[in-house]
């Protein structure tokens, strides 16, 4: 009689215990994706206003209206006014002396794959450009980047 309401009370508990991964090992992080061939190791930016000054020097003057700083890297958000449309910016520098070129590579595929963005990037740097179409004129304006459109999964 014991043994009967044992079996389901000890099935409960392996169940529970695998959920939380105390059955089964340490699995570990997921790997990262690669950096994607196609984008060049430079230029490497050390801020978001350094990438905001590169794109004026490529003849876009990006309004800033969100702007962080972090100890290994920073963001920041820039409008530009181009044929007619506001065009936005969302920028991402993350420091090379903490995260290597597959993390910034892992940072886009997540960005291209799940929220279907269409990147610009080079370095240690990427953009999400919206609406995706402008990418191409904003690379353009920073020299050495490429466009990486979103990924769609079949």
């Amino acid at each position: 009689m014991r043994t009967r309401k044992s079996i389901p009370l000890l099935l409960g508990l392996l169940l529970t215990l695998s959920g939380c991964g105390l059955v089964g090992g340490d699995r570990g992080p997921r790997p990262l994706t690669p950096m994607p061939s196609q984008v060049p190791t430079g230029p490497e930016y050390a801020t978001a206003d350094d990438v905001i000054a590169a794109m004026a020097k490529g003849g876009f003057d990006c309004k800033v209206t969100v702007r962080n700083d972090y100890p290994h890297g920073s963001n920041a958000t820039c409008e530009v006014q181009h044929r007619g449309t506001t065009v936005v910016n969302e920028i991402s520098v993350l420091s090379t002396a903490r995260f290597s070129r597959d993390e910034v590579g892992d940072s886009i595929s997540t960005g291209r794959r799940a929220y279907r963005h269409t990147i610009v990037a080079a370095g240690n740097w990427f953009i999400w450009v919206r609406p995706g179409v402008y990418a191409y004129d904003m690379a353009a304006a920073l020299p050495g980047s490429v466009v990486l459109e979103p990924l769609v999964d079949k």
